[in-house]
C-alpha cells in the first residue's frame, strides 16, 4: 500500500494502543461473552454435572496448560468455572505490548484449544453449541496489586461454590429453584456450612480442592536426571515444568515457597476493582474489526494450501464471515482477503455498550469457532493438524467516505499482494528457486508483472478469478419470494440473505448498494 492515495487511513487512523510499561498484564477470559445466563445454557445443554463438573474444569485447565506452553511471557495462569486469568511477566514485550493483538490471540488461541479438546475430555457428547470466549485486559502497576488480584478471584472462587454447592443440594432433595434461592438469601458462610453439615451431612472443607479453590498453572522448579556419571551415580539439573494445582493463594505460603514466581508481598485485595477499566469506542464512529490468521505462512504450509491461492482456504473464510454477519446483526458488510477479513458495524451500534474489549475478543472469539466449525466442509480429507488462531485490531472511522477509502485501501493491497504471488509462484513452478522469484521480481511495477506472466506463462492477469484479485464482499441482500397466503395468490415477502460477491468496491459499487451502510436500521 506503499505511496497509495489511501495510505492515510493507516497513517492516520490505526494507531496502536499500548499498555503502560513495568505493569503485570491480566488477560481474564470468560465464557459466553460474560453472560453467565449463556453459560447455564452451555452447560445444561451439555449435561454438565451440578454444583461442579470436574471434566469441564479439566479441560479449562488443559487450555491454560497449552496457553502456557505457547506464550512463555504468562508466568502464572488462576481459574474457576468458565473464567481463567492469565498473568504476563511484568517487563514483556509480548507483540510490543498492544493491547488489541494480546487479548485477541490469547482468547482465539484458547477458543481453539478448548474446541480441539473437547473430545478428550467428552469422548462421548458431542458438542451441540458452540463454545466461545470474551476477555479483557487489565494492568496492575505492582506485585502488591497483582497478588490481590488473584487473591480476589479466589475468595470470588469460595463464595460462589459455596452457595452452589448448597443450592444444588437443596435442589437435589426437592426443593425447587426459587425455594432454594429464598433459603438462601441473607446468609453468611458460617450459615451454609451450617446447613450442609445438619441437613446434608457435608462438610464443606472436605469437598475436592478443584471446586472451593480453583486451580492453579504455573511452571515449578522440578529436579529431573539428566544423566548418569561414570560411577552409575545420578546427575540432576533443576527444570521448570508446567504445573496444575488447586492450592491456597490468599495466604503468604504459596508465594513463599514459590518466590521466582511473583515476589512476596503481604496480600491485600480490597480496592482491586479500581484497576479494571472499560475503555468504550467514540460515539458515531465507523467500527471495524479486522482479524487476521496468526503464522498464516506456517498454517499454510502444514495443512498443504495450493499456492499462490486455496480457493476452498478462501471461500472457508467467506463462509465464516457469513456466519459472523448472521450471527451479529451490527455487522453491516464484511470484506476479506487471503488471511485476513474486515468487519464494519454500524456506527450507532451499541454492542456491548460499545466497550472495546468485549466486541474485540467476541469477534474473535467466534471467527476462530466457525473457522473450526466449516473445517470439515471446505477440506473434508484433511485434518486440523494445529489449532488455528487469530490475531485482531479494532479501527474506528469518524466518515463514511473514510470508511470506503479505508475498503479501498485493502482491496488495493489485494490486487498488489495477489498479483506478486502470482508472479512469485509461477516462477517457482517454472524451476527457479525462491530467492530467484524475489530478485526477478525486484523493484517491478504492476504492467512488468503483467507483461511477465503474459510472455513467460501466457498468463492473463485480469481473467485470474476475481475472487483472487479482487476478494469478497460479504454483506446484506434484499430477496423478494413467493409466498402462499389464505385468500390471495402471488403474494410476495421479503427477507435479507448474507452474500458473497467479488467486486470493485468503488463509488459505482456503494451507488447501486446504498442501504449497506445507511444509517437506517433496516433490519429493525
Amino acid at each position: 500500500m506503499a505511496n497509495s492515495e489511501y495510505e492515510y487511513v493507516k497513517r492516520e487512523f490505526e494507531l496502536d494502543s499500548l499498555l503502560p510499561p513495568s505493569n503485570w498484564i491480566v488477560v481474564r477470559i470468560d465464557g459466553c461473552h460474560f453472560h453467565r445466563i449463556l453459560f447455564v445454557r452451555f452447560s445444561k445443554i451439555h449435561t454438565f454435572e451440578k454444583p461442579n463438573d470436574e471434566r469441564a474444569l479439566r479441560l479449562m485447565n488443559a487450555c491454560a496448560t497449552s496457553m502456557l506452553e505457547k506464550f512463555p511471557d504468562i508466568v502464572f495462569a488462576y481459574g474457576v468455572s468458565d473464567e481463567y486469568s492469565f498473568v504476563f511477566r511484568e517487563e514483556t514485550e509480548f507483540y510490543q505490548r498492544r493491547e488489541s493483538k494480546i487479548l485477541s490471540l490469547c482468547v482465539s488461541y484458547f477458543t481453539s484449544v478448548y474446541v480441539m479438546k473437547w473430545k478428550d475430555f467428552f469422548p462421548n457428547k458431542e458438542l451441540k453449541e458452540p463454545p466461545y470466549f470474551d476477555g479483557r485486559v487489565v494492568c496492575y502497576p505492582n506485585l502488591k496489586t497483582i497478588r490481590d488480584y488473584l487473591a480476589w478471584r479466589q475468595v470470588d472462587c469460595h463464595i460462589n461454590n459455596q452457595y452452589n454447592t448448597c443450592f444444588w443440594s437443596l435442589v437435589k432433595s426437592g426443593k425447587t429453584e426459587k425455594e432454594a434461592q429464598q433459603a438462601l438469601k441473607g446468609t453468611f458462610s458460617k450459615d451454609k456450612n451450617e446447613l450442609l453439615s445438619q441437613q446434608f451431612q457435608i462438610n464443606y472443607d472436605d469437598e475436592p480442592a478443584i471446586f472451593r479453590k480453583g486451580s492453579c498453572v504455573y511452571r515449578d522448579k522440578v529436579e529431573t536426571m539428566v544423566k548418569t556419571d561414570r560411577c552409575g551415580n545420578p546427575i540432576k539439573r533443576t527444570r521448570l515444568v508446567i504445573t496444575n494445582a488447586n492450592v491456597d493463594i490468599i495466604g503468604p505460603e504459596f508465594w513463599e515457597n514459590h518466590p521466582y514466581i511473583l515476589r512476596e508481598e503481604k496480600c491485600r485485595y480490597e480496592n482491586v476493582m479500581k484497576f479494571d477499566i472499560n475503555h468504550r469506542l467514540p460515539p458515531c464512529n465507523w467500527t471495524v474489526v479486522r482479524i487476521d490468521i496468526c503464522k498464516f505462512e506456517q498454517f499454510s504450509l502444514i495443512h498443504s494450501f495450493d499456492k499462490p491461492n486455496d480457493e476452498a482456504a478462501l471461500r472457508l473464510m467467506n463462509a465464516s464471515a457469513s456466519l459472523m454477519m448472521e450471527s451479529f446483526p451490527d455487522i453491516v458488510f464484511g470484506y476479506g482477503f487471503s488471511n485476513e477479513y474486515s468487519f464494519v458495524f454500524q456506527d450507532k451500534t451499541e454492542l456491548y455498550q460499545r466497550q472495546e474489549s468485549l466486541i474485540l475478543s467476541s469477534c474473535t472469539s467466534r471467527f476462530t469457532l466457525f473457522y473450526m466449525m466449516k473445517w470439515k466442509d471446505f477440506f473434508p480429507n484433511k485434518d486440523l493438524v494445529e489449532p488455528p488462531h487469530f490475531e485482531a485490531e479494532l479501527l474506528c472511522y469518524p466518515k463514511q467516505k473514510i470508511l470506503c477509502d479505508y475498503l479501498s485501501s485493502r482491496q488495493a493491497e489485494c490486487h498488489t499482494t495477489n498479483q506478486y504471488s502470482t508472479c512469485f509462484w509461477m516462477l517457482v513452478k517454472s524451476g527457479k528457486s525462491e530467492n530467484e522469484a524475489r530478485e526477478i521480481l525486484k523493484g517491478t511495477l504492476s504492467k512488468d508483472k503483467n507483461e511477465l506472466l503474459f510472455q513467460q506463462f501466457h498468463l492473463n492477469y485480469n481473467n485470474e478469478p476475481a475472487v483472487f484479485r479482487k476478494g469478497s464482499c460479504t454483506y446484506r441482500q434484499k430477496v423478494e419470494e413467493s409466498a402462499d397466503a389464505e385468500g390471495r395468490e402471488n403474494t410476495t415477502r421479503e427477507r435479507w440473505d448474507v452474500i458473497v460477491a467479488h467486486a470493485d468496491m468503488g463509488t459505482e459499487f456503494w451507488r447501486k448498494h446504498p442501504y449497506i451502510l445507511r444509517k437506517l436500521d433496516l433490519l429493525g
